[in-house]
């Protein structure tokens, strides 16, 4: 269905104009792919529903209302996305509205009230610092999606390869209405792929972004809740698009940069200052995530150790000094920052 979508979307859907400099494309083209997306993810769900006698039997009622309100709350940010791609919000509206839409969603959800370290070791949030931790955990993923959108196939072709790895745990820990949701999402976002990667036909626009950034979001709050998945195993699933996003958001900080503007900052974006093809990008970035991923499924398999968050401490680590070196080497070929 999204590879079908897709296609009407490229032949009449909005476009994507390159009016400002930061964006990679300079030909308008078709936008708006997150409807394609979204109606795929549904013809998904809806197919498994109609024809898979076992998985309706399988779900339990609390399960198909945890996976209902998850969906619910995704389309909202479609929803949200199709509206800045038509008529641009501003930086600070949107911020609230993300805010917003982060803590409802956390409120319905269910809050994230412990973080367990390992052979009994648990450090217990409270409500309102657990409240705060599972909304800001989705708003910086769906922003994280968001802002990595900018080479052909990068951030859905991560997010894919990351609900692939959550589906994996998913159906590992016999909840149906967490793994379909992942699986849905990852063929969704793979009938997308056929138009965005690697010629750029249509792009996905703020409304894929941003539902995309909430299935890979919301699942993990799903999981973590419903199997007691270790709220270290997501961070480290989709880790290359976080911490791509959160060095380049330390590194504006520290030169006293607007952390709401728009800018070309990123590692991608530096990698193609430095001629390196979309593609080559993002089969880069696949191939980091599916590493994380695997990491991410083997820890998600020793949960009662301290496995979860010395595996997103290490990649922590390793990033840091993968970004010092990168904008290092970029300082001196002058690409560090658009001219």
């Amino acid at each position: 269905m999204s590879v079908l979508a897709c296609r009407a979307l490229v032949r009449g859907g909005p476009l994507d104009m390159p009016t400002v400099s930061r964006k990679a494309h300079r030909a308008p083209t078709p936008t708006s792919g997150g409807v394609g997306i979204a109606l795929g993810f549904a013809a998904g769900l809806l197919g498994l529903a109609l024809v898979s006698g076992a998985w309706r039997h399988q779900i339990t009622a609390d399960a198909a209302q945890a996976l209902s309100t998850g969906a619910a709350f995704a389309y909202g940010f479609l929803v949200l996305g199709f509206i800045d791609d038509a008529n641009p919000l501003g930086p600070r509206l949107k911020f609230a509205i993300f805010t917003s839409l982060s803590f409802f969603a956390a409120l319905a959800l269910g809050v994230v009230l412990a973080l367990p370290f390992g052979d009994g070791a648990v450090l217990k949030l409270g409500w309102q610092v657990g409240l705060i931790g599972t909304a800001l955990w989705l708003f910086t993923i769906t922003n994280a999606v968001n802002f990595m959108d900018g080479a052909n196939g990068l951030s859905m072709g991560s997010v894919a390869v990351g609900l692939v790895a959550l589906a994996a745990i998913a159906l590992g820990g016999e909840i149906s209405g967490g793994g379909a949701m992942a699986a849905c999402g990852a063929g969704a976002l793979a009938g997308f792929l056929i138009w965005n990667y690697p010629r750029g036909l249509l792009f996905a626009g703020d409304s894929g972004a941003l539902f995309a950034g909430a299935l890979a979001g919301i699942t993990s709050i799903l999981l973590i809740r419903k199997i007691g998945l270790s709220p270290f195993i997501p961070p480290v699933i989709f880790f290359p698009l976080l911490a791509d996003v959160l060095l380049t958001l330390a590194w504006r900080a520290a030169r006293r940069r607007s952390l709401l503007d728009g800018h070309a900052e990123h590692i991608y974006q530096i990698a193609i200052r430095a001629g390196w093809s979309h593609a080559r990008i993002s089969l880069c970035y696949w191939l980091a995530m599916a590493v994380c991923g695997a990491i991410g499924y083997v820890a998600a398999q020793h949960q009662d150790t301290p496995a979860p968050w010395l595996a997103l401490t290490g990649l922590a680590a390793a990033s840091l000094v993968i970004s010092y070196l990168v904008r290092r080497e970029a300082m001196k070929r002058a690409i560090a920052e658009t001219p």
